[in-house]
């Protein structure tokens, strides 16, 4: 694969991430982890040259891959009129941030269900997340191959290093499970870092019950603004509250004051905020009588 991207020009781009997948057998454990049925349509973020792409349409599946760069747009479209498989492919050269999901995958006919896959680049894998929080009513579940260690951060348990707000931010809405590593060797240009392939599966029903997913976002975020400390006090700087209410939210969840953020699940992070938006509230109306600007959201 990288004597045939040299042979026609075609060097990766650093400034977009490009680290192109040279080993084969990688694509075909991917397909074989996930068992797509006929009538399951895929959309590729980053289809590069092809090498997840032509396997997914030899496969038999209707692919919508999504592509920025015009050198490997042109590669794609003369490998796939080679195979054969154009009818089954829409090519569409863009950011994948700035697509509607929906409009991209509509009339694409004999596909029922859609999963959406990628091998995401480094630098924008977060706002990648975030454009697929948006779209995931059109997708039955998503696979991304991603840093190992972000893939560590989103599958970390309490109480250990890589846990934080991105663990819980992803855990709110799916459900994350490892389905392979890739290590770097199978890269061109080679990484200095090894990937994992994940698997999120989105939630039927929230795993817990919050005012809104914002205000958990918000409380998780300003409890891991500040670490280091107890949640007493990262809280009340993240939020800008008095220490006192903190600790009555805290008391009332059932949470000892002297836990810190990483030491608090999913739930408990939910049973805090349930009972931090009443006081939120309080306090805004408080800052509007003083003449004040009002809560504004920090973290």
């Amino acid at each position: 694969m990288r004597a045939y991207l040299l042979s026609h020009g075609i060097r990766p781009r650093k400034r977009w991430g490009q680290n192109f997948l040279v080993n084969p057998r990688i694509p075909e454990r991917m397909l074989a982890r996930w068992d797509l049925s006929g009538e399951i349509g895929v959309m590729e973020i980053g289809a590069g040259a092809g090498a997840l792409t032509l396997p997914l349409l030899a496969q038999g599946q209707r692919v919508v891959a999504v592509e920025r760069d015009p050198r490997l747009c042109a590669l794609l479209r003369e490998r796939v009129a080679a195979a054969g498989f154009r009818d089954r492919l829409r090519l569409l050269e863009a950011d994948v941030l700035t697509l509607d999901a929906a409009e991209s995958v509509a009339g694409m006919g004999g596909s029922s269900r859609w999963v959406l896959v990628g091998n995401l680049p480094y630098a924008i894998t977060t706002p990648i997340l975030e454009w697929t929080i948006r779209a995931m009513g059109c997708f039955t579940w998503v696979s991304y191959m991603v840093q190992r260690e972000y893939a560590a951060r989103i599958l970390a348990a309490p109480c250990t290093a890589a846990y934080g707000s991105l663990t819980l931010w992803v855990g709110y809405r799916f459900r994350a499970e490892r389905e392979m590593a890739v290590g770097a060797g199978n890269f061109w240009p080679m990484p200095k870092v090894d990937s994992v392939v994940l698997r999120l599966t989105p939630h039927e029903a929230p795993p817990v019950a919050v005012p809104s997913a914002a205000d958990l976002e918000t409380v998780v975020r300003a409890a891991f603004s500040h670490r280091r400390k107890v949640l007493t006090g990262s809280l009340a700087r993240g939020l800008a509250m008095p220490r006192e209410r903190i600790a009555e939210a805290l008391g009332a969840a059932g949470i000892d004051r002297r836990r810190r953020a990483e030491e608090c699940t999913l739930e408990q992070f939910a049973a805090l905020t349930r009972n931090l938006a009443p006081l939120t509230r309080n306090l805004m109306v408080e800052r509007t009588e003083k003449g004040g600007e009002g809560w504004q959201r920090k973290g």
